[in-house]
C-alpha cells in the first residue's frame, strides 16, 4: 500500500503512454508526498520514431513532475532493471537528506538575489531565512514578510533552485512560509556560570575605569 511505501514505482507501458488513469495515480502519489520513480517497459518494440513520439508524448503530460526519473525497461530482454533500483535509492535518500539551516538560508539568500520577487505595492517581499521542516518529503519552511503576495511562479523557482543545489531528485519539495515569525522570541540566553563570572569581572573592570 502507499501507505506503507516510501518509494512509490509507476510503470508505464511504452506503447500505451501515459493515461488518464496514471495520471490518476500520479495525483495520489503527489498528495501523499511519496518519491516517485517512473519505469516505461516494453520499450524495446518502439521503433525509433514511435520512441521518439513516446517520450515527447511523456514530456508533454508530465511536465509537472519532471523531477521524477524515467527508466526504460525491457522485460523481454531484462535490461533496465539496475539503472532502476538504482534510481528508487537515490530517490529514497532525497526524500531523507539532512538539510541544515545555515545552508538553507545561504542557497535562499543566493535564490533572492539572482531573481527577486515584483513589487507589491512598492515593496518587495522579504525572505529572511530557511530551515528544514521534516522529510519524507523534504519540506522547507521560509520565514520572511509579505510571503502571502508571492506569485506561483516565483514558490516555483525556488523550489527548483532548492532541489539543484541539493540534488533533491525523485521527491517532491513542499514550501511553506511563515509570516514576520521569530522562533527565538521570548527565549532569553542563559548564561553559564563560567560566562557569568566572566561578565561580571568585565563589568568591574569598566566600573574601575570610571
Amino acid at each position: 500500500a502507499l501507505d506503507d511505501a516510501e518509494v512509490a514505482l509507476l510503470m508505464l507501458d511504452a506503447q500505451e503512454g501515459v493515461t488518464d488513469q496514471d495520471l490518476s495515480l500520479i495525483s495520489y502519489i503527489l498528495d501523499a508526498g511519496r518519491a516517485l520513480v517512473i519505469a516505461l517497459n516494453k520499450w524495446d518494440g518502439l521503433s525509433r520514431d514511435a520512441r521518439r513520439h513516446c517520450r515527447a508524448g511523456i514530456d508533454r503530460k508530465l511536465e509537472f513532475v519532471t523531477w521524477a526519473q524515467v527508466i526504460t525497461l525491457s522485460a523481454l530482454q531484462g535490461s533496465g532493471f539496475r539503472e532502476l533500483m538504482r534510481a528508487i535509492d537515490r530517490a529514497h535518500a532525497a526524500a531523507h537528506r539532512s538539510l541544515g539551516t545555515p545552508a538553507l538560508t545561504r542557497a535562499l539568500e543566493q535564490a533572492y538575489t539572482a531573481y527577486q520577487p515584483p513589487l507589491v505595492r512598492g515593496h518587495a517581499p522579504k525572505l529572511r531565512y530557511a530551515h528544514l521542516g521534516g522529510n519524507h518529503p523534504p519540506t522547507i519552511i521560509i520565514h520572511g514578510s509579505r510571503t502571502k503576495h508571492l506569485a506561483p511562479t516565483y514558490i516555483r523557482y525556488l523550489e527548483n533552485f532548492f532541489r539543484k543545489r541539493f540534488r533533491l531528485f525523485g521527491t517532491p519539495v513542499r514550501i511553506h512560509f511563515r509570516e514576520g515569525e521569530n522562533p527565538f522570541a521570548g527565549h532569553k540566553n542563559v548564561l553559564s556560570g563560567r560566562q557569568l563570572r566572566k561578565r561580571k569581572r568585565l563589568l568591574q573592570h569598566v566600573r574601575g575605569k570610571h
